[in-house]
């Protein structure tokens, strides 16, 4: 069976050019979409891992059979008509990761909506939510540092949601806590303004992923997790968005996709069946193989195993 994988880095979680490659030859997948992210005023510098346009055409033009190349620069960039038109005549097919701190409704995100639809370039999209972040006073000192590993997102965010129960109801840790953290405001996360700009720009394909947006395969939304556990009672807004319009994809990369698709086999299931010519296959670097096999797991029909793992990203470029 052919494979593309339609999200991947290239210089993040330690994959360069030639693990790129040795990945793809691993598992046998003919293409990736390798794409970059941008963001040239990150609100927590700290957190942020530049990619750029750069290491994208580089690996390319080296591998150009096997590299779909894809840039999202910054919308708030005043070069940005210019940057897309230059590597558009490089190459480029594709406009992603777009993950910044901004909302749907941001002028500046119109009309990045605008210029990318015009230039026919699809569009990889990050979500996630506002969270707060804690800052460790002194890295040096153990019992710190393990109060900032628990505060921020250990155990799948059920430590910190339980030190903050009981700091709430004790006042234990309530002024560290409100002095030591700093709100990442999320990206791109407001479902209602997604919606808006997908019925907006029909002729523009949006293509999902992130926390956030793999969360809400669940109408049910708990603060408890940082990845949403347990099982899918009934589907949530992505069902609804994948389902009615018909610029509007998905693809399974990431934890967030591995863990929304292995909380609930039997809804997994009917999901992937359910939506087969709108899911994309990727990674997002980690657990590859781990994703590819929960896939497979499913034991969808031959037919819809080739629209997720080929045939959806092979249509959306060469449309």
């Amino acid at each position: 069976m052919k494979k593309i994988d339609a999200h991947l880095h290239v210089n993040f979680e330690h994959v360069d050019t030639e693990k790129v490659i040795q990945y793809l030859d691993d598992h046998k997948i003919e293409k990736c979409w390798l794409l970059t992210w941008e963001e040239k005023n990150p609100p927590i510098p700290s957190l942020y891992q530049h990619i750029s346009a750069e290491d994208v055409f580089e690996v390319y033009n080296r591998y150009p059979d096997r590299i779909i190349p894809f840039y999202a620069p910054d919308p708030k960039s005043k070069s940005l008509r210019n940057d897309l038109e230059k590597y558009k005549k490089l190459g480029l097919k594709g406009c992603g990761e777009l993950k910044v701190a901004c909302s749907w409704y941001d002028e500046a995100i119109e009309q990045y909506l605008k210029l990318i639809s015009d230039m026919k370039l699809p569009l990889v999209f990050h979500m996630e939510a506002p969270r707060i972040r804690y800052i460790t006073e002194n890295r040096r000192n153990p019992l710190e540092r393990t109060f900032g590993f628990l505060m921020n997102g250990a155990f799948n965010g059920v430590a910190r949601y339980y030190i903050k129960q009981v700091s709430q109801k004790t006042n234990l840790f309530l002024s560290r806590i409100s002095s030591n953290s700093i709100c990442i405001p999320g990206y791109l996360h407001d479902f209602s303004q997604l919606e808006k700009k997908i019925a907006k720009h029909p002729k523009l394909i949006f293509i999902g992923h992130g926390p956030h947006f793999w969360n809400n395969i669940s109408s049910d939304i708990s603060d408890r997790y940082f990845y949403q556990r347990g099982p899918v009672k009934d589907f949530g807004i992505i069902d609804l968005l994948l389902e009615k319009y018909d610029n509007f994809y998905c693809d399974t990369s990431g934890r967030s996709g591995y863990y929304a698709l292995s909380r609930d086999a039997g809804q997994s299931r009917r999901f992937l069946d359910k939506h087969s010519k709108k899911i994309l296959f990727g990674t997002d670097n980690v657990i590859p193989g781990r994703l590819e096999e929960l896939i497979i797991s499913f034991r969808l029909s031959a037919e819809k195993m080739k629209h997720i793992f080929y045939e959806n990203a092979g249509r959306i470029i060469e449309s």
